[in-house]
């Protein structure tokens, strides 16, 4: 498992900054052959270090894996807590042009997950299921306050928020395919706001 607490003395800084060096490699080796097919010594080539080098710092390729699912789980959380309590329009803009930052910026993990998810069901329920949840949750949330604020007309909380999200993923999946550049911040910044926009507003003039 990856060791999330800040490291404190050089010797701990140059180890974590090796681990995210091979955690990189092994993503671009994960997303391009597949979890299954590659190996420790292609994660070694990639990462240009040797295989016995590797087990320095990993214990397996399962130990890699899980470094790279608990690493984007802890950054998702930083975002959650971030905007804990959806409490207006700018906080939910927020939520998913950090949520967008994390998926552009980082295509071959997120690919990794994604991949690793569809054909193992830990994987999916752990890393995939439980961090669905919690967005839809918040959105959710904010939904349901509104309505009962009197600002939102009556709508269910549940169908709004999956909407919401498929709009989300409409938007990161073609770069996550490869078929698009990942969007610059500004492009992610518009995407958001077009997102809540969609969301709070409609499309109709007013």
């Amino acid at each position: 498992m990856t060791n999330l607490k800040p490291p404190t003395t050089r010797r701990d800084r140059q180890i974590q900054r090796k681990r995210q060096e091979i955690l990189a490699a092994a993503s671009e080796v994960f997303a391009q052959k597949g979890y299954a097919a590659a190996t420790t010594k292609d994660i070694a080539n990639a990462a240009d270090l040797g295989e016995s080098t590797l087990y320095n710092y990993f214990e397996s390729k399962r130990d890699i894996l899980l470094a790279i699912l608990e690493e984007n789980h802890a950054l998702l959380d930083t975002v959650f807590q971030m905007t804990q309590g959806l409490a207006n329009r700018d906080a939910l803009i927020e939520l998913f042009d950090r949520s967008l930052e994390i998926f552009s910026g980082r295509i071959p993990f997120i690919r990794t997950i994604l991949a690793e998810a569809w054909v193992d069901n830990d994987v999916l329920n752990t890393y995939v299921v439980t961090r669905l949840k919690q967005a839809s949750r918040l959105i959710e949330d904010f939904i349901e306050n509104q309505v009962s604020a009197g600002v939102f007309r009556p709508i269910d909380p549940a169908l709004g928020s999956r909407l919401a999200l498929g709009m989300f993923f409409s938007l990161v999946l073609p770069a996550l395919r490869g078929v698009e550049a990942p969007p610059s911040p500004a492009q992610r910044r518009a995407w958001a706001e077009s997102v809540v926009s969609f969301l709070l507003d409609g499309i109709r003039t007013r």
